[in-house]
């Protein structure tokens, strides 16, 4: 009897090689894509907040700061301007809700802003203390 099983040629580990190569840069690409895109979400959240802070904090300058909630819903269709977003995506819905807590001359203000991406749901929270005049 002969044996004529020689295991692996050096070329066949050579082409798997290439293909595992091939496949695990694609998902990596595809991946940094992704992040990038969570991150310029994130950046716009935060810019979003702080423009309602900046509100906010012009209506505590002039007294009119009160107790309460607020919330507007709001898309970023300049979005689509940055890279990692396509061109035909649809644009993203960004949701602010404001809360103020008042206590004397300060007001405890919360600034949340919710919007989805890839079907799951993200938001961003941050709070600040105005003092009204």
């Amino acid at each position: 009897m002969k044996n004529n099983q020689r295991g692996f040629m050096l070329l066949s580990v050579i082409f798997l090689t290439l293909v595992v190569s091939t496949g695990a840069m694609i998902l990596l690409h595809a991946n940094a894509k992704v992040q990038q895109r969570n991150s310029t979400l994130r950046i716009t959240a935060i810019n979003l907040a702080n423009e309602q802070f900046a509100e906010l904090e012009s209506l505590a300058a002039g007294g009119n700061l009160h107790g309460g909630s607020y919330s507007f819903r709001g898309v970023a269709d300049d979005l689509k301007s940055f890279n990692g977003v396509k061109e035909d995506s649809p644009p993203v819905e960004f949701e602010v809700e404001t809360a103020v807590a008042e206590s004397g001359n300060l007001r405890e203000v919360t600034v949340t802003v919710k919007w989805t991406s890839g079907g799951e749901e993200k938001s961003f929270a941050s709070k600040k203390f105005l003092r009204v005049q």
